[in-house]
């Protein structure tokens, strides 16, 4: 019995330790004009490395010719999904503190699943007494905040969800920059797309595109020409050979797919275009090698020949070919955006409620809207003023950088995104409403029910597409237009859970039943 308190005091011991010598709190911050210490400025971000590194060291250097000494605590939970549900958790957590600390007032499950939910447009105004409009009021005009200064990255649906809820303030730059936003510098809107929030409280720091990355040496092998739109992956020679990202996991990946959806409304209006988007994405979906919880894993894949094509936001692409070039390989990898098939779309910066850092987080912001910012993104490695060990290939915000006078130190090969030739333009009623739902039915349709997907195209194409085992998979019950964009964009929309749960084992069941058999009806001939 000695020797068992013995042990369990020694084990005790060794997990008390590190608890005992981890410091307490943030490390200190000193007095903005200068000191001993450097400041601290807290950024979560989905972006990788490569544009963490980049920016931290410029910004570090910048701000050093100024006197002052900086460092950036990067925070990297994941991806845009996962970042939303950090914040979302630490905002409820910090506004209950002050909730019920600092005003005394009853919590309720009520309070935490409303105060960040804005009304709909067309609501009546709250009754006396609502307590959940009540704390959102308190929430909209209080400082509450969650330890981080800077949300960057991430796309502009994410950032305007943030915004709406309420956890993203005004950084003061939209009114009193003229320099940045405007007709002169950078436009509120590009081909139907938002570019910086009218309110101030998210502004674009690049422009992303969205399309494919290609492997030549694959797709040589299989004896397929480079891809020129997106019905390109649903070629059944490329079975088991597209890399595809989850939607429900990836707000860039999201935009894609939401991007195929309005290429083909743009063509054949809302209705019809949607059901050609949905077999399109099915079919898509269909050679898939895999569906990843990464976004960045796809362009890595490809770029080892582990697949022949895949969706891919323009920075993954790119930085990619740009690496096998630096290794002597500049034509094995190629990243192309479907002319005239891809909307754009701003990669944001905003300023998160409670800023511990404000001053700080805003001169960041405004940093990367400036030149010395925006000449990060778009000029190559070793270019003067661009970045020094990565080039990120981004389409920089500002309309002058595109001016010939920087077309040798850019590294985008020519594109333009003011070109309206070369874009989508994009409407924001058409989809807009429907980005979780898309997400969802992606998800559902193809991502869960993938063995079956993948053997219902495979038996479909060895037997030359038969015509009721091709009506059979162009079906869409559960997942037309009237469906997704009312009882399931409802379910979505709702506080209950289950109302949500219920959809997805409906649909997952349903898809699944119908893969089997048009892969029956394929393998008769039917």
């Amino acid at each position: 019995m000695i020797s068992r308190w013995v042990a369990f005091a020694a084990l005790l011991a060794i997990v008390a330790v590190p608890f005992a010598v981890r410091p307490r709190g943030a490390p200190p911050v000193v007095d903005e004009r200068g000191g001993g210490e450097s400041e601290r400025l807290v950024i979560v971000t989905p972006h990788q490395e490569p544009v963490r590194f980049e920016f931290g060291r410029a910004f570090r250097e910048w701000m050093a010719a100024r006197g002052r000494r900086v460092e950036i605590d990067w925070r990297t939970p994941g991806g845009t999904v996962e970042i939303a549900r950090y914040l979302a958790s630490e905002y409820t957590a910090s506004f209950r503190q002050h909730w019920t600390g600092a005003l005394r007032r009853p919590w309720s499950a009520r309070i935490a699943a409303g105060f960040m939910t804005p009304p709909p447009a067309n609501a009546p105004p709250a009754l006396p007494g609502d307590e959940v409009a009540a704390a959102r009021q308190v929430f909209l005009d209080s400082d509450v905040g969650c330890g981080l200064d800077v949300f960057f990255g991430g796309g502009s649906v994410e950032h305007t969800r943030h915004a709406r809820a309420g956890r993203l303030v005004d950084a003061g730059l939209v009114g009193t920059r003229p320099d940045l936003f405007g007709p002169e510098a950078i436009p509120q809107q590009l081909g139907g797309q938002a570019l910086w929030d009218k309110q101030g409280r998210w502004m674009g720091a690049c422009i992303a595109s969205f399309g494919m990355c290609f492997n030549r040496d694959t797709l040589g092998r299989l004896g397929l020409p480079i891809p020129s739109s997106w019905a390109a992956m649903a070629d059944p020679r490329l079975h088991d050979q597209v890399a595809i990202a989850d939607p429900s996991k990836s707000g860039s990946v999201g935009k894609s797919f939401e991007t195929i959806i309005q290429a083909e409304m743009a063509q054949a209006g809302v209705v019809e275009g949607w059901a050609r988007a949905m077999r399109l994405i099915r079919r898509i979906g269909g050679n898939a090698r895999y569906f990843t919880d990464s976004a960045a894993k796809v362009a890595l894949d490809v770029s080892a020949g582990d697949a022949a094509i895949g969706t891919c936001i323009d920075f993954y692409g790119r930085f990619e070919r740009e690496t096998l070039t630096a290794i002597g390989h500049p034509e094995r990898v190629g990243y192309v955006a479907p002319r005239g098939e891809t909307a754009l779309d701003a990669d944001p910066i905003s300023l998160l409620r409670g800023a511990p850092h404000r001053e700080l987080a805003v001169t960041f912001i405004a940093f990367v809207l400036s030149d010395e910012g925006q000449k990060l993104w778009a000029f190559r490695r070793g270019a003067p003023g661009g970045p020094q060990r990565y080039t990120l290939a981004r389409l920089p915000m500002a309309p002058r950088l595109y001016g010939d006078e920087f077309a040798d130190a850019r590294a985008d090969l020519g594109e333009n995104p003011f070109n309206a030739g070369d874009r989508l333009d994009y409407h924001e009623a058409w989809t807009a409403p429907l980005f979780g739902a898309i997400a969802f039915v992606v998800r559902t349709m193809c991502v869960d029910t993938e063995p079956e997907l993948k053997a219902a195209y495979r038996a479909l194409a060895q037997a030359g597409f038969p015509p009721a085992a091709t009506a059979a998979f162009d079906d869409l019950t559960l997942v037309d237009h009237a469906t997704v964009s009312g009882p399931i964009a409802r379910a979505l929309r709702s506080v209950d859970p289950l109302a949500e749960a219920a959809w997805s084992r409906r649909l997952v069941e349903h898809h699944r039943a119908l893969y089997r058999r048009v892969a029956a009806l394929a393998r008769a001939g039917r």
